[in-house]
């Protein structure tokens, strides 16, 4: 039977990351990639058995770590995780099915996000399908933020979900907050991109209609609607940073 990596990259995960190897210990082999944690990371992972390797972060960003992570296993096929996430046992299942046939496809699996304990269907943090599973030598991936993963391999649909638990307090959302409108508004900026205060405000109206209204947000109660008013404040502030940039250039 084809044989099965879970490679996962972390830094200050102990909240997370017992959840995580729990959940793939179905897999053959387990491989942290961490880039510098200063809490009980590691350790928790390695009394889980898993093999731990340090890498610090590179201008190549979350990509180059995750290639980094693909050369850490002689594995068939490579699982990509984060330490957030969650496989469930029907995923697992499902996962161990694939692999067996040995197709020559890539998979994506169903990701439901959880913030502050609560499952989301809809608006900002809808479900998504993200692409993990790969034959090893058939993958590489590319972007520093929001990176993406390069195969030339078709990319079939899992049904089962995994859980991702990506926000657990508002100390961390606005973390996060700050850091991706930063990043954001550098890539748009290095692209070329501009704008000016009647089209920053343009856009964050436009993000909200989007995921209050098209998105049906307000479905998922009170948490779905704080989050589309909010989705109005990181869209107007990553272009606010965008035109700091340009103005300084």
């Amino acid at each position: 039977m084809p044989t099965l990596a879970v490679l996962i990259l972390t830094k200050n995960e102990e909240q997370n990351i017992t959840r995580c190897i729990s959940s793939v210990s179905f897999a053959d082999e387990v491989i942290v990639v961490d880039s510098g944690s200063e809490d009980n990371t590691c350790k928790l992972a390695e009394d889980l058995g898993a093999k731990v390797y340090h890498h610090d972060m590179t201008d190549s960003g979350f990509a180059g770590q995750r290639n980094f992570a693909l050369e850490c296993t002689k594995a068939d096929w490579v699982l990509y995780l984060d330490a957030d996430e969650q496989i469930t046992p029907e995923l697992g299942v499902e996962l161990q099915n694939h692999i067996k046939k040995e197709p020559q496809q890539a998979a994506a699996i169903k990701r439901i996000n959880v913030v502050m304990g609560q499952l989301m269907h809809h608006g900002v943090y809808r479900p998504d399908y993200i692409m993990r599973l790969f034959p090893k030598n058939k993958v590489r991936w590319d972007g520093v933020v929001h990176e993406q993963a390069i195969t030339e391999l078709p990319v079939v649909r899992l049904k089962s979900p995994a859980h991702h638990y990506c926000l657990t307090s508002w100390e961390q959302y606005f973390a996060k907050f700050d850091q991706y409108t930063t990043l954001m508004a550098q890539k748009m900026h290095e692209k070329g991109k501009t704008t000016n205060g009647i089209a920053m405000h343009l856009h964050a109206i436009f993000a909200f209609i989007q995921m209050y209204v098209l998105k049906l947000g307000f479905l998922d109660g009170k948490m779905g609607i704080i989050l589309c008013q909010y989705h109005y404040f990181y869209t107007l502030t990553k272009y606010v940073k965008l035109h700091s940039l340009q103005n300084k250039k």
